[in-house]
This record gives structure tokens, C-alpha cells and sequence, in this order.
């Protein structure tokens, strides 16, 4: 059996193209970042408390966690509409990192890793933002969008999968697993 500790739809969506006897559960685990924790450090630790929580023997656990870095500033889950106002208005027109962890527990043993990908932005007039942040898409997600949504129409991955944008880089993972 293989559980994905989650509690995103579009990454559970993702692994049932790969696997079909998957079980979701959601760990709420601590996703602080440390003092002079690198982003890597973060990512792997984070993405592996998530699958640690349900790890058992004879099983296979998923974790997983995405941050975006534009600037050396790190973008994670707006707060409430107005930060993910903000950090629209500060992705419009340009270029993001996207970093995406993943940790798979099995056999007593775990391997991590973290995939990037690059995303471009369109210039987004205030109208085009408001019009987005509307549709609530924007909630629970890294950077407030959803690449595989209605924000298609404005933004692009120019290097990398687009599954590491969506949360789960499944061309890695599926090799794994």
C-alpha cells in the first residue's frame, strides 16, 4: 500500500495517474523554517516529517512540500487574499523559482529529493488579479496559484515539469514508487 501524506487535491491527482492503490492522509506537521536552515534543508525535513507521521514498516509513505523563490525571497502560502494579491503583483512579469521536496519512506529506509522548475510570468494588469483572486484558486497553494488552473492562461513553466509546479515532480517520483 502506498500513502501520499497530503492534503492537496491536485497532488493527489497527480498520483493516481501513477499508482491506483494510494491512501491520503493529511500530517500536520511544524513547517517552520529553521535559523540558517537552507531552502533544501527545509524542503527535505519538512517533506519527510509529512511521510514520517504515517511511516510503518511494510509500507511506502509520500511526502512532499513546494516553496517559490523570486529575489532569494522565499514565497510560500498566502495568508489571506490580500497577500496573495502581493505576491501576484510581485510575480507579474517576471521569472520564479519553483522548488518542490519530496521524501518516500519504504522499507526502513527513505530517499529524498527536490526538483525545480522555472515559471514566467505574463504582466498582470490589477484587473487580471482581481479577476483571479476571485475564483479562490489562489487558497492553500505556494505563491497563491494554481498552474494547472485558470492560471495557465497567464503563466508558463519555461524550464522544468510542470508537475514540480503542481507539487509532486512525477516523472522522479514515478521511477521510485
Amino acid at each position: 500500500m502506498l500513502i501520499l501524506a497530503t492534503a492537496s487535491i491536485a497532488r493527489r491527482k497527480l498520483l493516481r495517474k501513477c499508482k491506483r492503490n494510494v491512501v491520503f492522509k493529511v500530517s500536520n506537521v511544524d513547517e517552520k523554517r529553521f535559523n540558517n536552515e537552507s531552502i533544501y534543508e527545509f524542503l527535505l525535513r519538512v517533506s519527510y516529517l509529512k511521510a514520517s507521521v504515517f511511516y510503518k514498516n511494510g509500507m511506502d509513505v509520500v511526502g512532499a512540500d513546494t516553496v517559490l523563490m523570486v529575489d532569494d525571497r522565499i514565497i510560500g502560502k498566502p495568508k489571506n487574499k490580500e497577500d496573495a494579491r502581493e505576491i501576484l503583483k510581485l510575480l507579474s512579469g517576471r521569472k520564479h523559482l519553483c522548488l518542490t521536496g519530496v521524501a518516500v519512506l519504504k522499507n526502513d529506509s527513505w530517499i529524498g529529493f527536490i526538483e525545480r522548475a522555472v515559471v514566467k510570468v505574463d504582466n498582470l494588469s490589477d484587473d487580471l488579479i482581481e479577476q483571479y483572486l476571485n475564483t479562490n484558486e489562489w487558497m492553500g497553494r505556494a505563491g497563491g496559484y494554481a498552474i494547472q488552473g485558470r492560471a495557465n492562461e497567464f503563466m508558463r513553466v519555461v524550464e522544468g515539469d510542470i508537475t514540480t509546479v503542481i507539487g509532486l515532480p512525477m516523472k522522479r517520483l514515478c521511477r521510485i514508487i
